[in-house]
């Protein structure tokens, strides 16, 4: 077995560079041994530099290409099965290491982990959403064509809408299809809380003990802490995310040492940071770094064209759940159904059919199925059949 001298990457600070890519990296000796890997392909394996030093590649990648393509002339999709037995996509780069005279000192198997953009690549072939995302509608065309750009970002996003219209479900998609998908998503409603407490479920606190609870934007580490409702958030508290954004430090409650996190931050609010900062509840400054990125999600109401199409979804979806021969809505409930506003919006629809489909007997459901208050709708002059 040939190893690469300790010595020479002690000089280069070698480890300390690899550890610090975002890509998997191993580094092999002429034999085709691990010399190392970095901290990105441990997380990636499953296996520690430890673990894995001296074992032959195929042992710690156990890739489909290890069977005669290795080492490949190019980038290679394929596919490792980590220590967990899972599954991972990548993209294997194989880059000789030559000394001057051109021999090899060793190789540098890049790995990059492909789950996200294949994850991206099937909920962009999902009919009609992403995720818990559904509608057909342009303005919802654009909306979900937007979000996976944003999902890519590093800097924070916003996401304006009503109560109802999906504000938790584009969240949990942006950190889904961004490059954090394997890391924590962490929300916080800023609304019921006392400020003490929300402090401290944000940032984090020092006990009694001198040890930190961690806040959320510690638990999320390199993933995604979710504010919603974030014009409730104190002033005080609004004035300590201002500095986060900028300097990616937080100083814990009853702490003295900053401590580095480089969450990202999405935040959401009925009410978009102009008429936030007009009323008083948001401070200038986090209104323009929160909303240099951000996602307006329009009522039902302005949509209708949606409507039948998020009834046809529903339905399927409830009928599936419980196991019931739901074929349709009679022509009477689905008039209703259509000429409805949803004030709840897509959370009101969903409830409805949820409800219809439960109690339903038949396979059209009739308005005797719909909740009381469409019912009564239905009662009013013109109704009446």
């Amino acid at each position: 077995m040939t190893l690469v001298s300790p010595s020479l990457l002690a000089s280069l600070d070698f480890p300390a560079i690899l550890d610090g890519l975002p890509l998997g990296v191993a580094v092999l000796d002429r034999e085709g041994r691990v010399v190392t890997v970095n901290t990105a392909l441990e997380r990636m394996t499953g296996f520690s530099r430890e673990a894995a030093r001296g074992v032959p590649c195929r042992h710690v990648l156990r890739s489909g290409i290890c069977q005669g393509k290795c080492p490949a002339s190019g980038p290679v999709d394929t596919e490792i099965i980590n220590r967990h037995r899972r599954k991972i996509p990548v993209r294997i780069s194989a880059v000789p290491v030559l000394d001057p005279l051109g021999q090899e000192l060793f190789r540098l198997d890049i790995v990059e982990d492909l789950s996200a953009l294949r994850e991206l690549e099937r909920r962009l072939e999902e009919p009609g959403g992403i995720g818990k995302l559904v509608g057909k509608s342009p303005a919802m065309e654009r909306i979900m064509r937007l979000i996976p750009a944003m999902a890519q970002a590093g800097a924070p996003v916003m996401v304006i809408g009503e109560t109802g219209t999906g504000k938790d479900a584009v969240a949990e998609a942006i950190h889904k299809l961004s490059p954090r998908a394997r890391e924590p998503f962490v929300r916080v409603n800023c609304g019921p809380m006392q400020a003490e407490a929300l402090e401290a479920e944000l940032f984090g606190r020092r006990q009694q003990s001198g040890e930190i609870a961690p806040g959320a934007f510690q638990r999320a580490g390199t993933g995604t802490a979710y504010l919603s409702d974030v014009g409730e958030l104190p002033e005080e508290l609004q004035v300590r995310l201002v500095r986060f954004l900028d300097e990616e430090a937080i100083l814990p409650a009853g702490g003295q040492t900053p401590i580095r996190s480089q969450a990202k931050v999405i935040a959401s609010s009925p009410s978009s940071p102009e008429s936030l900062v007009r009323s008083g509840r948001m401070r200038q400054d986090l209104a323009y770094r929160l909303g240099a990125l951000r996602l307006d999600l329009p009522p039902l109401r302005e949509r209708p064209e949606d409507i039948e199409f998020l009834l046809a979804h529903f339905m399927e979806v409830f009928a599936a759940k419980f196991r019931k021969k739901v074929l349709g809505f009679t022509p009477r409930a689905r008039r209703l159904l259509l000429a409805h506003d949803y004030p709840g919006n897509v959370r009101e629809l969903r409830n409805i059919v949820e409800f219809a489909v439960m109690i339903c007997p038949k396979p059209s459901i009739p308005p005797a199925c719909l909740p009381a208050h469409l019912l009564e709708q239905l009662a009013a002059p013109g109704e009446k059949e």
